[in-house]
């Protein structure tokens, strides 16, 4: 009977083996759909053939559900890829659930979280291709989604039993297209491997790698959503690959310093435990070039490595050496370069096994690729347990801080008045999981009395680390080199007010569900009852979508200025209602946006800023400009932050189409100086404003770029203040705004001697503040920018240019400074009080 039994058993074992390995061979390879082997020298999948692949793998395998989020910003879907085991896929609800106990064990009883630790599967999130133009990682993902369904080999067979992958076959499938598409368009010809002309991703180009706390792209959105309210993971690798290709063939954590203190010190030491790891076995399979502790740092917030991080996930950043999108590169030795600096490119304890040079392809990338990704996921599966109770143990101590120890709360007073902004951060936190609560009475903090519906983020609480990270004022390290921006306090670059709570907090508090049940109780800006009902505050930021539309509809913008302090407008329905004292905008102006042909990041957020609040805009090309006679197309022209060379020199001449080549000429710089000369308005931010002073010898010295020494911000939020002036009205004492190598004015107090005649005012409306500038991050010898102009209008002729040595929407994350650009844009019109004087 006994022999009986075992017999059975090891039949039915060698039938489900057989069974297994039946359907294992039963769905096809990424190599047999797309008839070539993956990483072949010049060819490349475009968005079609990835997820025409990712749809056959999930019909044909149990073990991958193929799921479709929404859709891209030019409507792809959206896809992430499930890979388990059919019985772990069968049962998704319950695993998700058990990981949302660890990701939260606050809310659950110590049984139920000690029951997710004992039960639940590793689950994995990887991201492939979000940077388009690093295009190894859409083909490697077809092949390691293949490997983890179908490979019978113990080790993927562990990870299936497991781990869920959940696997992102690209972070912006427009890009995939728009690379590919470019790149098979020129392959063979002197243009292959050059970079495409516009930006992969709609707005924001390379910067989506930036938006992940900001949310304005649609992508980010979904994915943070995922994470953060469905799957709950452990950990997170993003795939990248960096330009140059000549350093190191592949980065793996351990990060460099500093290190921000709002991380957990057991997400960062499992961080690099399993970079270490992965090392190791890399380098045991002979893969040489690893490279650890070098160039990217572990303090900017911002990336999609960086905020899970934050939420006691394990955000692992890999980067490979590049090739030119799928062309190979040939690197000899003596061209490597260190990647510890250093004059001698030789072994490290942080390199240990330096590449030595040669044909470097996709294929190679690949191998690297792989490799990571079996590394870490056969590490986390061999145990389990260890590293689903680390992550709760991260959670758990975010929850439980003592609140002696820094912060207790951030409280959002209810009459704060840009309700606009208040909508954006709280939409922010919720969707990255962050609980808001919100006072049903008076609520008393730190002996202050702040009103009934005011909005109360708690530091305990699991995502507590994160809303630190975005709300308090970041002190960056002295010392050190940063990898990126160092300060991002997102109530500063929004201009919302947000009170630090560090002793005492009572009250009654309610949990908020959404935006709009946290705005029901915001009683707004009260002051306009005063006014006429059709007033709005130019202090709330939902005010100028409600201008631009109103001027759209070609009704008029009353600015009143009789009481500066109120800062109203008031939309009225024709020329000839009775006006008090301001200015009018009696028309929504025809806008121009300077857009070169070397994929400017910059222009693209800077539409992104103006289809926010509903402007409307033209761009503009080079031959646009150099046919003249703007004014028959626009009225005001807006520049982004361009070099002089982009914009004088563009594409050199042979190394793109020449439709795509060049820059503007002598016959654009005088369509320019014709237009304002005529009555247009001219605006140019940060190095676009310096090539307008120079261009057209605008009577003010900027004082950064010769400063010896130089200033050193390479991203931080500083002070600014509106200078007594009609655009200025309603801005108030302090104006927030991001510094990134931005530029300064020195404004003479009366008009140079030698000044040209058709310049007849200068007026510096925005100042650097006098002392105290920085705000957030990092900032030496900001001496040089003390009451220093930072938005400048010249009149010239009957127009006038506006100098930004700034950009008032950086990245979309300063929304508290767009409004800076929309007065630029509609306030330049003449005094109501002027025009009845006939003046």
């Amino acid at each position: 009977m006994t022999l009986r039994i075992l017999l059975t058993g090891i039949c039915v074992v060698l039938i489900s083996s057989l069974d297994s390995i039946s359907q294992a061979q039963s769905v096809r390879s990424p190599a047999e759909f797309l008839k070539r082997p993956l990483g072949t020298d010049f060819r490349l999948a475009d968005w079609s053939d990835v997820q025409t692949y990712y749809e056959s793998l999930a019909s044909s395998s149990p073990n991958v559900s193929l799921i479709n989020l929404g859709k891209t910003t030019e409507g792809r879907d959206f896809l992430q890829a499930v890979i388990s085991s059919s019985e772990n896929l069968s049962e998704l609800a319950r695993y998700q659930h058990f990981a949302r106990r660890l990701a939260h064990p606050e809310h659950f009883s110590p049984a139920e979280v000690q029951e997710a630790v004992a039960k639940g599967k590793i689950i994995a999130f990887i991201t492939l291709s979000m940077h388009s133009t690093e295009t190894a990682s859409t083909e490697m993902g077809m092949q390691l989604a293949w490997l983890l369904a179908t490979s019978q080999e113990p080790e993927w067979t562990s990870i299936r039993e497991n781990a869920i992958v959940v696997l992102v076959p690209s972070l912006n499938p427009d890009g995939v297209d728009h690379v590919v598409n470019w790149y098979r368009d020129h392959v063979g010809t002197p243009f292959e491997g050059v970079d495409l002309p516009r930006l992969y991703q709609l707005y924001s180009g390379h910067d989506n790698n930036r938006d992940w706390f900001s949310l304005t792209q649609v992508e980010t959105r979904m994915l943070t959503e995922s994470l953060y309210q469905t799957w709950f993971p452990q950990v997170l690798w993003d795939a990248h690959e960096y330009g140059s290709g000549t350093r190191e063939r592949f980065f793996v954590p351990p990060y460099r310093d500093p290190l921000n203190p709002n991380l957990d010190p057991g997400i960062v030491a499992g961080i690099n435990l399993l970079g270490t790891r992965a090392a190791l076995d890399m380098t045991r399979s002979g893969l040489t070039g690893i490279a650890q502790g070098v160039g990217y740092d572990h303090w900017w917030n911002g990336g999609n490595r960086s905020v899970p991080s934050r939420h006691n996930i394990m955000g692992i950043l890999t980067e490979a050496a590049s090739v030119n999108i799928a062309s190979p590169k040939f690197i000899k030795f003596n061209d490597l370069v260190d990647p510890l600096s250093r004059k001698e490119y030789q072994p490290s304890n942080q390199f240990v096994a330096p590449w030595e040079g040669g044909w470097w392809r996709l294929s190679d990338i690949h191998r690297y690729q792989l490799a990571f990704g079996k590394s870490i996921l056969s590490t986390m599966v061999r145990e389990r347990e260890f590293w689903l109770k680390g992550t709760m143990e991260a959670a758990r101590r975010a929850a439980g801080v003592d609140p002696s120890e820094g912060q207790r709360a951030w409280i959002i007073p209810s009459n704060e008045l840009d309700r606009g902004s208040v909508a954006r951060l709280i939409d922010v936190l919720l969707v990255s999981g962050v609980e808001v609560q919100q006072a049903t009475t008076k609520l008393t903090a730190d002996d202050r009395i702040y009103p009934a519906g005011s909005l109360v983020i708690s530091r305990a609480q699991a995502y507590g680390n994160y809303a630190k990270d975005l709300l308090e004022l970041q002190k960056y390290p002295t010392g050190q080199v940063p990898y990126d921006v160092t300060g991002w306090s997102l109530p500063a670059l929004f201009g919302v007010r947000c009170v630090e709570v560090t002793h005492t907090l009572e009250g009654p508090l309610t949990p908020v569900a959404s935006v709009n049940t946290a705005l029901a109780a915001f009683a707004g800006d009260q002051r306009l009852s005063k006014q006429n009902p059709k007033t709005v505050s130019l202090a709330d930021h939902e005010s100028w979508k409600v201008i631009v539309d109103q001027l759209q509809k070609g009704l008029s913008l009353q600015v009143l200025t009789s009481e500066e302090e109120l800062g109203l407008a008031m939309l009225v329905s024709s020329m000839s209602d009775s006006k008090p004292d301001g200015f009018t905008v009696s028309k929504m102006p025809r806008i121009g946006l300077y857009a070169p042909y070397t994929a400017n990041i910059d222009e693209g957020w800077l539409r992104w800023t103006l289809e926010s609040s509903g402007f409307a805009y033209q761009s503009i090309r080079n031959e646009m400009l150099n046919a003249g006679q703007l004014d028959e197309m626009i009225d005001v022209l807006i520049l982004p932050d361009v070099s002089t060379s982009d914009i004088t020199e563009g594409n050199r001449y042979g190394s793109y189409p020449r439709t795509m080549s060049g820059g503007l000429d002598g016959r654009g710089i005088s369509a320019i100086d014709q237009f304002v000369q005529g009555g247009g308005t001219v605006i140019g931010c940060q190095r676009s404003a310096n090539w307008l002073q120079e261009e057209f010898d605008l009577p003010v010295k900027e004082v950064t770029q010769k400063a010896d020494p130089k200033i050193v911000c390479p991203g931080s939020v500083l002070r600014a203040q509106g200078m007594p002036h009609e655009m200025t009205v309603g801005i108030g004492a302090d104006q927030s705004i991001f510094f990134s190598s931005s530029l300064a004015w020195d404004v003479p107090k009366k008009l140079p001697e030698d000044t040209p005649s058709h310049v007849s005012q200068i007026t510096a409306i925005l100042k650097y503040a006098p002392r105290q500038l920085l705000v957030a991050g990092t900032l030496q010898n900001g001496q040089i920018l003390e009451d220093k102009g930072a938005w400048v209008k010249i009149n010239y002729g009957k127009g006038q240019f506006h100098l930004f040595g700034f950009r008032p929407y950086y990245r979309g994350w300063s929304q508290g400074s767009f409004h800076l650009l929309y007065r630029a844009i509609l306030l330049n019109q003449k005094r109501v009080d002027s025009e009845k004087s006939g003046s």
